[in-house]
Formats: C-alpha cells, structure tokens, sequence
C-alpha cells in the first residue's frame, strides 16, 4: 500500500500547503479507475465529469479517503448548498481544532445542504459522508484562494490584559489553515488504517527551532555593538537584517560581526508600490554593503510590507529568502506565487509582535518577559518554530538576555535565516517513496537522510523518528501530545477599537515621513 496523496488539480495553493506539512503527493488526471493501493488520500479541489465522479466514488467504495471541496463536489453533482461569507471562526474548546483558537478566513464558506453527511466539526462546518468502505470529506472553504491571498490588515493579539497590542499583518490565518488540513488528512488515514508519515519540518530529529531576527532601522553603532555583545554572550548566531545609511555603523558594527548572518533591510526605510523605486532602493543598499564588503542573500522589508513588484525585485537580485508579515506570519516557509508564477525567494514567516508594539500599548518590562516567555512556551508545546526579531534601537538589552538565556535553558536547537533557507530547499528537494504493510513503512530513497527525520502520527499519538529503509511501528516510541493550553474570549481581539485608528493613523504618517 503506497502512502501518497493524489492530488487532482494542479493549484499552488494546495502543493504550499502539501510541502509544507511534508507529505507525499502527486497531480492525477483521473483518466482510468483508481486502486485504493495506490493513493492513502485523494484530494479533489475542482469540479468532475461525470466517468472521472464514477472513479473516485468507485474509489471511495472500495475502501479509499477522499478529501472534496465543497463546492467542487456542490457543481459535480448538482447538490443544493448554502454560502456564507467568513471573516474569522473561534474554535470551542471541545473542537478537534481547539488548540488553533480564533482562525481569520475572510472567505466565502460553502455547506452542502444533503442531510444524511455527518458533521466532523461544527464549528468549522467540515461534513463526511459514509461510501460503502470508505470516507469522504468535505473541506467548505476555496484553499487555493486563502493561502495565495496577499491582503493585510491590522489585528490585535491575544494577551491577558486590558490593552492588546496590534500590527498589521497577513489578512488571512494562513499557518492555522495549514494545520486544519494535516488534522483533516490525518483523521482520513486514521480511517484506513494508515499511518500519517510527514517529512519532518526541521533538521534530524529537532523538536523544535530558535531563530533571531534584527531589524536595525534608526539603530546607531553603540545600540548595534551593545546588543552584539549579548547576542554573543548567549551564544545567538541572529540574522541581522541592516539599515544601509550610516557607513560608520556599517564599517564599526556590522562589518566586525563574525558569528552573525547580515542581510539587507534598506536603505530608505520604505516599500514602495512600483517596480522601479523598489529597484533603486536595494539596488542602492547592496551597493552600500558592498562599499565595505559585506555581501547578502536575505531580504526583510520595512515594516514588514510585501507586494509584488518587491518580489520581482529581489528575483531580479537573486535572493535565496525573504520575511515579510503582511505575506504570511507564525507559519512555515514556502514560495510564493506571483502572478500565477512560482517565485525563486523563499519567504519565512515570523512572529510579528516585537517590543515596539509591546511598547506602544504600554506594557511594562515584566509584561514585555512575560508575553514572550508564553509565546515561547506555547511554541514549543505545539512543536511549532520559535522565529522572533527586535530592533535594537528599542534597547532591552536586560529584557533580550532574560529571553536568550531562556531559549538556551530549554536546550532549542538554533540556526540562522540563511542556514534554515539552506536546509529548507534540501527539505524539498528530498526524493523518497514510502510503501505500508503489515506495521511496517518501507522507504525507497537514494539522498543521504542524516539531516531529515520522519513525524509518523498513528491512533492519535506520534514519534519523530530518523529514516531508514524499515520503520517498524510496534518499536517507536510513541507519545501523547501535549496538552496546549485552550483561550477563551478570543472574540475581543477582532472588536474594533478607537486605538485601531490611531495606530494606522501612525503608521500612514510614519511611511510618510521616511
């Protein structure tokens, strides 16, 4: 039995959100009957004739999963359904997707309207329908157009306080939506019996991944050496991505910073919405780092702002990666798609919330401690990356050694942007088949594997384990999941409040007095 998904139509949506949770998959046609041997899962995310409808039910029948879109299956076969327009969805407590709280879609949802499917979850609308042997479930949400959305939009994050700090940020959820697709296709394996093999999101056997961003807008070089010398004293190897103005601080600081990543932020503290002043931009500070030598693969865009001519341009420059929160935050990387074209720059989200925002909703110092310690915790029990910044102009130097220090007693493996963007595209790049029989998974690969492992999830428990050609499921080590704390109130982060207006008054006001 081949563990592998058939994926239906070729959307970039889809295959995101397939190599980033790692699992196996291909594009089929549906041309001739489909044996449930040959695929765990087929998704289908477009609308069938009325032979290739025939094979997947046939499929279904003989025991198979498949995973439909609602409205594809609604335009198949003529079913009544009901639209609905979604801003955001709070999961209960009781959900199997209560650990991803409030989910922002700004999507239309679509229930078909057939009274004899069950429902999975209720919250979220998520149907299933008994065929002979087998399963289908259908996903009432478009998942090509939520995860190639580029919409941004300030959102306040849950804290337990009065005040909530805010940024602005991707418009939809895109790293939660990720998650309720591996839970759905995880609940369709579990339904025949497979194990859900995923390659695993970070070098070999990590349970997680520390990396620290710098963003040094407005930052002077004693700020720059100050909050070096921490990093350094806490062994952090961060991504400096640098401010291009001051040539004294490129020559004294970041220049002298040997066991750090430098990458390029600017030199006009801007981005711009035409290709041509998004050119001259870079183009002047790489001219500027490569004054005093210091040449860069990354990209982070000030305030956080990406669109699509900034994307043709550091094409056009040859970046390996960028990071911007507008495009996506606390997600995994993945290419984006411009213009219905693959982009060559490889985007890695990060947590969006940094001591500035913390700042202006005034937080005190042990509030600032506190809200990272949590997010930190959270992170690590969700197995989820730790990706942070801060901009060393804000000072906290005792606030980030507290941090650091932090990180280190939890013994998290740490890399820098350019190492992690390395890492992900062998990530990639990594070719293996894996058949299932009798317990055991068999691997088919020629790579090396020392730096990849495998996260097996089977009867609701899991095990990272390292690849080999024979995994035997009765000798892994399998283990519960950890209990994430469930949020309650959540609603209150998406009421609108006269502070909303204020903060993008400032910000307006900010980009445009750069």
């Amino acid at each position: 039995m081949k563990i592998l998904i058939g994926l239906y139509r070729s959307q970039p949506g889809w295959q995101i959100v397939l190599q980033q949770e790692g699992l196996q998959y291909e594009i089929i046609k549906l041309e001739k009957p489909i044996s449930i041997e040959s695929y765990s899962v087929l998704i289908i995310n477009d609308v069938l004739d009325n032979e290739q409808y025939s094979r997947v039910k046939e499929f279904a029948q003989n025991g198979g999963a498949v995973l439909f879109s609602s409205s594809a299956y609604a335009k198949t076969t003529n079913n009544k359904f009901r639209s609905k327009n979604i801003k955001y969805l709070v999961m209960p407590s009781d959900s199997i997707f209560a650990e991803l709280g409030l989910i922002d879609f700004h999507t239309k949802f679509i229930q078909l309207s057939d009274k004899s499917f069950e429902i999975i979850d209720r919250t979220l609308n998520v149907q299933s329908q008994k065929v002979g042997k087998g399963h289908i479930l259908f996903i009432p949400f478009d998942v090509n157009a939520v995860i190639l959305d580029t919409n941004s939009i300030r959102k306040k994050i849950w804290v337990e306080r009065k005040e909530l700090p805010s940024e602005i940020v991707a418009k939809v959820s895109k790293g939660k939506i990720r998650k309720i697709l591996s839970k759905i296709l995880e609940f369709l394996y579990l339904q025949r019996d497979l194990p859900f093999v995923q390659l695993w999101q970070f070098p070999k056997t990590w349970k997680n991944l520390f990396m620290f961003r710098v963003d040094t807008d407005h930052c002077s070089t004693r700020q720059a050496l100050e909050f070096h010398k921490i990093c350094k004293k806490n062994n952090i190897c961060g991504t400096w991505f640098v401010d291009t103005v001051s040539k004294e601080t490129l020559k004294n600081a970041y220049k002298k910073m040997d066991d750090q990543e430098i990458a390029l932020h600017c030199r006009r503290h801007l981005v711009f919405h035409d290709y041509k002043t998004n050119l001259e931009n870079i183009k002047n500070g790489l001219e500027d780092l490569k004054e005093v030598g210091i040449e860069v693969t990354g990209f982070a865009a000030p305030f956080g702002d990406w669109n699509e001519n900034l994307a043709k341009v550091l094409e056009k420059f040859d970046f390996d990666y960028s990071s911007e929160f507008t495009l996506d935050y606390d997600d995994l990387p993945f290419y984006p798609y411009i213009q219905g074209k693959k982009s060559s720059v490889l985007q890695i989200p990060i947590h969006p919330v940094s001591t500035g925002r913390l700042r202006r909703s005034h937080f005190t110092d042990e509030e600032k401690w506190q809200y990272f310690k949590k997010f930190i915790d959270r992170q690590i029990a969700l197995n989820d990356p730790i990706f942070i910044y801060h901009h060393p102009s804000h000072d906290q130097l005792n606030l980030f050694n507290k941090i650091f220090e932090y990180i280190n007693s939890k013994n998290i493996n740490k890399m820098n942007y350019k190492e992690f963007s390395d890492w992900w595209k062998k990530r990639l790049s990594f070719q293996y088949e894996l058949n299932f029989a009798n317990d055991e998974i068999n691997c088919n690969f020629e790579n090396e594997t020392s730096e990849f492992s495998f996260k097996i999830s089977y009867n609701n428990k899991s095990v990272i384990t390292a690849i080999k050609k024979s995994i035997k499921l009765d000798e892994l080590n399998w283990k519960e999941p950890e209990k994430v704390e469930w949020i309650s109130n959540l609603e209150r982060t998406r009421k609108k409040h006269w502070r909303d207006i204020l903060y993008n008054y400032e910000s307006k006001k900010g980009k445009r007095n750069v």
